[in-house]
C-alpha cells in the first residue's frame, strides 16, 4: 500500500457497533412497553355527578341542622337521622305512647311532617292541647330564626276515607292548615306581612309516597298508598315547609 493513502476505515469498531445495537434494544423495549400500558390500562372514571337537585349548600345545612338541634332542645331529646337529611324528633305522649315528628331536609327548604294524631282529635281541626304545646315548642324556635327563612307553607293532607263533619278531605285539610297557620299568626306572633306565609291543600291526592313531578302517578297509585292503617295515619299530616335564606346564591342573583 502507498504510504501516501490516508488509512481510513468505513466501518464502526465491533465495540461500537455493539453499543448501538443495545441502546436500539433499549428504546424498543420502552417502546413496547409504553404501548402496552397504554392499550391495557383502564382509565380512572370521572367522580359522579351528585343528583341532581339532591345536594344542600353547606349554608343551608348549618341553618337547617341548627333548626332540628333546637326543636329537639326544646323537648328535652335528641334528634335521630333515620336516614340521609330525614330526622325524627320522639316524643312521649304516654306510657310507651310517643309520636314523631319527622324532618326533612332538601336544598332549598326544610320539610315539617306531623301526623295529624299529634295536632287535631279525628275529624277535628281544631288543635288538641298535644297540637297546641307542639305547634308552641315548634313556633318558637321558627320565630327565633325568621331571619334565615324567607318563606313558610303550611300544607295539609288526608287520607281518601269520607270526613264526618265536612264536605270533603280537602275542605278538611285546609281548616287544619289554616289552623296552624292562624296559631303561628297570633300565638307565636309570625307577620304573615313582614315574613310570607301561606296555608294550602291537598286533601287526600298527596300521600307521603306520592313525589314531586311523578307523571305516572295515577288513582290505582293513590289506593296502593292507603291500602292499610298505616298508611293512611302517615298520610294524615300537616306539613310545614320552611325555604331557607342563601346569601351566597342571592348576592349571584343580585349581581
Amino acid at each position: 500500500m502507498d504510504n501516501n493513502t490516508l488509512d481510513f476505515n468505513f466501518w464502526p469498531s465491533f465495540s461500537d457497533l455493539m453499543l448501538t445495537l443495545v441502546l436500539i434494544l433499549v428504546i424498543v423495549v420502552f417502546a413496547v412497553i409504553a404501548a402496552f400500558s397504554v392499550g391495557t390500562e383502564e382509565p380512572t372514571p370521572p367522580e359522579p355527578d351528585p343528583p341532581e337537585g339532591e345536594v344542600i349548600p353547606p349554608e343551608v345545612q348549618q341553618k337547617q341542622m341548627d333548626m332540628i338541634h333546637a326543636i329537639a332542645a326544646a323537648y328535652g331529646v335528641l334528634s335521630k337521622e333515620v336516614e340521609t337529611n330525614t330526622f325524627e324528633i320522639k316524643r312521649r305522649t304516654g306510657v310507651n305512647r310517643y309520636t314523631t315528628i319527622t324532618i326533612k331536609n332538601e336544598p332549598t327548604l326544610q320539610r315539617f311532617s306531623f301526623s295529624d294524631r299529634i295536632l287535631f282529635e279525628p275529624d277535628k281541626y281544631n288543635l288538641s292541647i298535644s297540637g297546641k304545646e307542639t305547634m308552641q315548642k315548634v313556633g318558637d324556635q321558627i320565630k327565633e330564626k325568621l331571619d334565615n327563612i324567607t318563606e313558610i307553607q303550611i300544607q295539609g293532607h288526608a287520607d281518601p276515607d269520607k270526613p264526618t263533619f265536612e264536605p270533603s278531605n280537602l275542605h278538611l285539610a285546609a281548616k287544619r292548615a289554616i289552623t296552624v297557620f292562624q296559631f303561628l299568626q297570633e300565638k307565636i306572633d309570625i307577620d304573615p306581612a313582614k315574613h310570607l306565609m301561606s296555608a294550602t291543600s291537598f286533601g287526600e291526592y298527596k300521600p307521603v309516597q306520592r313525589k314531586n313531578g311523578d307523571k305516572t302517578y295515577t288513582l290505582e297509585k293513590l289506593k296502593e298508598h292507603n291500602l292499610t292503617k298505616e298508611l293512611k295515619d302517615n298520610n294524615r299530616r300537616i306539613d310545614i315547609l320552611l325555604f331557607y335564606r342563601n346569601e351566597k346564591t342571592d348576592e349571584q342573583k343580585d349581581e
